[in-house]
């Protein structure tokens, strides 16, 4: 018998069965304080604004200020990413500007190709060179328009594209109405702080935050919803897409992102916000371990599609088990 599979069937008897380290303890060091770096390539604030056309407070769309932001010429064989044109802003524009300013920042190899950098470019509607049609990526179409969906956006775009994981974990619907099942329960503030992905979560993870309204003066059980189903009326989806950066010395989540409205969205946008676990009612946490699969971008055209995530923009809810299907979360 070889030697070496000799040691190593003595070494398993020694020690019992070889047991594969749990997926969530997988982390690309690297990558994660890549992503943290990026974050310091931004303004502070800048205005948080969602509307498409130009007013008094924002001249600038965020629109236009994306479209700005990813500088490609024709010609070129991979973006600038100016941080600073991107503002005003809304929260997924800063997970996907800091996406592409990370991916930028660590491709030193020239390991992303150049079909791949034109494919993560935005379309906004506005004609340029790569654009000469002015085409405009609704939810689920192309790159920027997964990040920029309802629903689990950038844990599908991981998965498609198979350059990490995802983990979520849901507290459960409040309202019997929002009940997948029978024995679905609400989780109490001592049993969703007790649940194991906040001991999970790693900084630079991307987080996308369901938030738990029913302690506010209007109480809405919309934090156990996904997507948007275009029934007025019904409880819809109220999420942020953020970047985790730990947790302040009492246990609030920190993260950055754009963050707003507020009373004052011209003082908002890009900057670090924080909240207790309990103000979640869902989240996904995507892991990136492989950013060279980006690469794989190159054969995601700026029209494809992602049905489930085109679907959550006005045409139904999602359940929780399609979530973690489609993020291709491991039990």
């Amino acid at each position: 018998m070889n030697r070496l599979l000799t040691t190593v069937i003595a070494l398993s008897m020694l020690s019992g069965p070889l047991v594969a380290k749990p997926q969530w303890k997988r982390v690309n060091r690297v990558w994660q304080q890549t992503m943290l770096a990026a974050i310091d390539s931004f303004p502070e604030h800048g205005g948080y604004y969602t509307g498409g056309k130009p007013t008094a407070d924002f001249p600038t769309t965020a629109w236009r200020g994306l479209h700005e932001a990813y500088v490609m010429a024709a010609d070129d064989v991979r973006p600038y990413v100016d941080c600073h044109k991107a503002q005003p802003s809304f929260c997924s524009i800063a997970t996907y500007v800091a996406l592409v300013k990370a991916l930028t920042m660590w491709d030193t190899k020239g390991r992303i190709s150049q079909q791949a950098w034109r494919n993560m470019k935005p379309y906004v509607g506005i004609v340029d060179a790569l654009n000469p049609d002015g085409l405009g990526q609704d939810d689920g179409v192309g790159f920027w328009g997964r990040a920029n969906a309802n629903g689990p956006s950038i844990g599908v775009l991981i998965r498609e594209l198979k350059a990490g994981f995802s983990m979520s974990a849901y507290r459960g619907a409040k309202s019997e109405k929002n009940r997948e099942r029978s024995d679905e329960c609400y989780l109490t503030d001592d049993q969703w702080r007790a649940h194991p992905i906040w001991d999970r979560m790693v900084p630079g993870d991307i987080l996308k935050i369901f938030w738990n309204n029913n302690e506010s003066d209007k109480p809405r059980d919309n934090g156990a919803i996904v997507g948007y189903n275009g029934v007025k009326g019904e409880d819809q989806e109220a999420g942020h897409s953020v970047i985790f950066l730990g947790y302040t010395p009492d246990g609030r989540v920190r993260y950055w992102s754009s963050n707003g409205p507020g009373k004052n969205p011209k003082e908002m946008g890009y900057s670090e916000g924080t909240c207790d676990k309990t103000r979640i009612q869902r989240l996904v946490v995507t892991r990136i371990l492989k950013p060279e699969r980006f690469d794989n971008v190159r054969k995601m055209a700026p029209t494809d599609v992602n049905q489930y995530l085109w679907d959550l923009n006005g045409v139904r809810h999602s359940t929780t088990a399609e979530v973690k299907q489609q993020i291709g979360e491991k039990n």
